[in-house]
């Protein structure tokens, strides 16, 4: 018996070469596995940049009184994954109709922290309730908010396109559309979100 240990011989070169390609092949397949979903995900629709939001019908100019602000419901299809939901509550406004008929529209947000702004028919006053931010009938920042204190809304409430079509239903009357959009709190000017 000797104690010399012989190493044993090389295996054939038709081995080695098969498990070369058995090794790249699997690797080709673990990129192809996890590399699919990562390029479907990144052409996928829903990561996409937001479209333009288009107007949305709000109501009749005729259920408006002059000078009281009136808050409504804005409702789209929203899409979220997998789900579609067709008549979703997005965001709601003020109406203000004028004296010459022409209407302003408020987002009911805060330009402060995002609450949302209720209206205070004694005071004839826009208030947040979460840190009494004060706006005018106008929708413009008051200086001295209610209650006390400084108005801690770096601006005025945010506008919103408003546009008056003709009632198919009624020749007479006039269907009032806003055109939603939402705004990034805390700066002093208004930017869209996208």
């Amino acid at each position: 018996m000797s104690d010399t240990h012989q190493a044993p011989p090389p295996p054939p070169p038709e081995r080695r070469k098969f498990l070369k390609w058995v090794t790249h092949g699997l690797s080709a397949l673990f990129g192809a596995v996890l590399g699919v979903p990562a390029v479907l995900y990144l052409i996928d629709p829903r990561n996409r940049p937001a479209r333009a939001g288009d107007f949305k019908r709000v109501g009749k100019l005729s259920e408006l009184e002059k000078n009281v602000p009136k808050q409504v419901v804005i409702r789209d299809v929203r899409r979220d994954a997998w789900t579609v939901h067709p008549n979703d509550v997005i965001g709601r406004v003020w109406l203000i109709r004028r004296d010459d008929d022409k209407i302003d529209a408020f987002t009911t947000t805060c330009p402060h922290l995002g609450c949302s702004i209720d209206y205070n028919a004694e005071q004839q006053l826009f208030v947040c309730p979460c840190h009494n931010g004060t706006f005018d009938l106008k929708g413009e920042r008051q200086e001295q908010a209610l209650g006390g204190g400084t108005n801690p809304a770096p601006r005025n409430m945010d506008a919103l396109k408003v546009k008056l079509d003709a009632d198919p239903v009624d020749p007479k009357g006039r269907l009032i559309e806003v055109k939603y959009e939402k705004f990034y709190q805390g700066e002093e000017d208004k930017k869209p979100k996208k």
